[in-house]
């Protein structure tokens, strides 16, 4: 287990509160400043910064709970190497919207049938959320659409996904092939700041020299569902990865923009932490194994 000083300090990043934190430790208030003021002068570094009442964790006191957090799982997972052997392993991980939402649930499946013993945990949530939890341990592995650190993660590709503008069966827009200049006079339909997919267009769109102020109208829409309907329904258009539109464009009810000066490819990643994470490694490695298999 950790140092009692270093879950205090833990506890206090957390809360942001000296009072709360005594109030979870059951210990009092001076007991949390005098944990915080011992760790402050052995590592002899600030920690902590409070200024008219305000609390502020130091950028050092950042890296080191991101440290913390994922030491105290490297513990819990050494102390399940050693109780007694069984064939359950229990793992969380994430998936950004489109991954969870389309691809994951075939893939969870497969994963089952090979592994019936496993439990597993899956968190959706955007690509910079997720990277975030991966950093400080909360899961042990994560598939995203956006960019990362490929320095501080391990990563492997699972595939290159068009990124496609769709629009309503009743707009012309796809009845013929044009340039992208041609849909700035209709509303678009984007994710929210931090997603993976707003990232990937807002750069394809910045290589051409494109802002996203350029389309007369942007509604910022959090559910890929939601924005689907929306198209339906004629609101506006949005872009898409394929794979996200692949029943609706079967079914007719969305139709795929043809442009000829706009075309994005993007892969898949399956990221995890390099080092200090063995179990979320090894399981990362089984899906992709499965992955494999599949497009084999």
């Amino acid at each position: 287990m950790l140092d009692y000083r270093y879950q205090t300090f833990l506890i206090l990043a957390e809360e942001m509160n000296y009072t709360l934190t005594a109030k979870r430790l059951h210990i009092t208030q001076p007991a949390v400043t005098q944990h915080i003021q011992y760790l402050q002068n052995e590592l002899n570094v600030e920690l902590v910064h409070y200024e008219n009442r305000q609390l502020t964790i130091t950028e050092k006191g950042m890296q080191l709970q991101k440290d913390l957090l994922l030491l105290q799982k490297e513990i819990f997972q050494i102390q399940q190497k050693l109780v007694p052997k069984t064939d359950t392993v229990s793992f969380t991980f994430g998936a950004t919207l489109t991954i969870g939402e389309y691809i994951m649930p075939q893939l969870i499946e497969d994963y089952m049938n090979v592994y019936p013993s496993h439990d597993l945990s899956m968190l959706v949530d955007n690509t910079e959320s997720l990277i975030d939890q991966l950093e400080h341990g909360r899961i042990d592995f994560a598939f995203v659409e956006g960019e990362f650190n490929q320095h501080f993660f391990g990563f492997q590709k699972l595939s290159d996904q068009p990124f496609i503008a769709v629009c309503s069966k009743n707009s012309p827009l796809w009845k013929k092939e044009q340039g992208i200049n041609e849909l700035f006079s209709y509303p678009l339909l984007i994710r929210e700041p931090g997603s993976g997919s707003r990232l990937i267009l807002e750069t394809a769109l910045k290589n051409k020299g494109i802002h996203l102020d350029s389309f007369v109208k942007r509604m910022m829409i959090g559910s890929i569902s939601t924005i689907k309907t929306l198209v339906e329904k004629d609101i506006g258009i949005t872009f898409l990865y394929r794979s996200a539109v692949e029943t609706e464009l079967e079914a007719g009810s969305l139709k795929e923009i043809k442009l000829n000066d706009f075309a994005i490819q993007h892969p898949f990643h399956l990221i995890y932490l390099k080092e200090a994470n063995l179990k979320g490694t090894e399981i990362a490695k089984n899906f992709k194994q499965l992955i494999d298999l599949k497009n084999e």
